[in-house]
């Protein structure tokens, strides 16, 4: 397979996402001249061939000073997990001419970056994605972070990596729920961009994500992230689904829900109430839950967990004095409809909304 190589930009910091095969190989070059690399991953993924591959070709450097092994999903983003992998760091001999290799889903490449970005004031970093979440939005746009008990990334530095290096037959060996954790984010793109509704059905049929999928998602992404690379505008967008969501994520402690399960509720949330709020009609909110059923996502949790997600939610970092403010669709020309940011919601609609997604057991 041919890789499909793009360019991101960040103000003045430019990178590469590669997308196809050759990964090991790539990641090995980035090694060049570097005091020495540390690669930073989860036991699962490391026990994966892709992993074992990744590994061999940065010891085949010679400058692999360090293979950190965070734990598995969200419990390897704490600070206490930051505070002990920055030690190891120190003890390896990490210097700042050094280079952190993030080798992992969506959790790992936001702790190694923020790990990367915090360690000696900041050191380089890059990305090796191993889950579909990490691929399309995790690993782009240098967002980097670590959760508290009862806040999803509330910690956290705007760090970009040097490069994003995905190889999507890595995604053969994912567990078929972690797949459809990645399309919770493909579904987000979808509802920003409605064209990605029809490949998201054909991968959601397949079961297999294709680098066809991954660029488009990715190039969505980090075009806007070139317009606004510090969420001053319209990078905002991106947060679509996920105050709900992260609420969704923390009232089941980071391991009831995966993260892209915890999106699609959010989504499911953002259109409803955006229907409470009479910006949209509940046309939009069929087609959009109508895209999580295809993809086998939830459009529902648990009442209890519904109103624990809503109290938790107002420790979302994207909050102001003057309360929450929402990513929401409005109903354009023609029946379609276009997203806007920074919106208010009445304190009624919201009760609505959580009261509909709420489905009692």
């Amino acid at each position: 397979m041919t890789a499909k190589v793009m360019q991101a930009r960040q103000e003045a910091h430019a990178y590469e996402m590669r997308v196809g095969d050759g990964v090991p190989d790539a990641a090995a070059q980035l090694a060049h001249g570097r005091d020495c690399v540390a690669l930073v991953s989860c036991a699962r993924v490391l026990r994966t061939p892709f992993g074992k591959q990744v590994r061999a070709a940065l010891a085949r450097t010679g400058n692999c000073a360090l293979v950190h092994t965070l734990p598995d999903g969200e419990k390897g983003k704490t600070l206490a997990q930051t505070e002990r992998a920055a030690i190891r760091l120190l003890q390896a001999g990490a210097t700042r001419r050094s280079l952190v290799v993030a080798l992992g889903g969506g959790a790992v490449t936001d702790a190694a970056g923020f790990l990367a970005a915090t360690y000696m004031r900041g050191v380089s970093w890059a990305a090796v994605p191993t889950t579909l979440l990490a691929m399309v939005d995790a690993a782009l746009g240098g967002k980097t972070g670590v959760n508290l008990p009862m806040a999803k990334n509330a910690v956290g530095a705007f760090h970009p990596p040097i490069a994003v290096l995905a190889d999507p037959a890595s995604l053969e060996t994912l567990p078929e729920r972690e797949l459809r954790s990645g399309l919770g984010e493909v579904v987000k793109y979808a509802a920003l961009r409605p064209a990605l509704l029809e490949r998201l059905r054909a991968t959601a049929r397949s079961g297999r994500a294709d680098a066809t999928l991954v660029a488009s998602c990715a190039r969505i992404k980090m075009e806007i992230v070139e317009r606004d690379p510090k969420e001053r505008g319209e990078r905002k967008l991106l947060n679509l689904g996920h105050t709900f969501g992260h609420g969704v994520e923390a009232a089941g402690g980071f391991a009831k829900y995966t993260h892209g399960e915890s999106v699609a509720v959010g989504l499911a949330f953002a259109f409803r109430l955006a229907r409470a709020l009479g910006r949209v009609d509940s046309a939009a909110v069929e087609s959009l839950e109508g895209a999580l059923d295809a993809a086998g996502l939830p459009a529902h949790v648990p009442g209890q967990v519904a109103r624990r997600a809503a109290r938790l939610m107002g420790y979302d970092k994207k909050r102001t004095a003057d309360g929450l403010q929402w990513v929401l669709p409005r109903t354009s020309r023609g029946g379609a409809w276009e997203m806007e940011w920074d919106v208010t919601a009445a304190p009624r609609a919201v009760e609505q909304a959580v009261e509909e997604i709420g489905e009692e057991p």
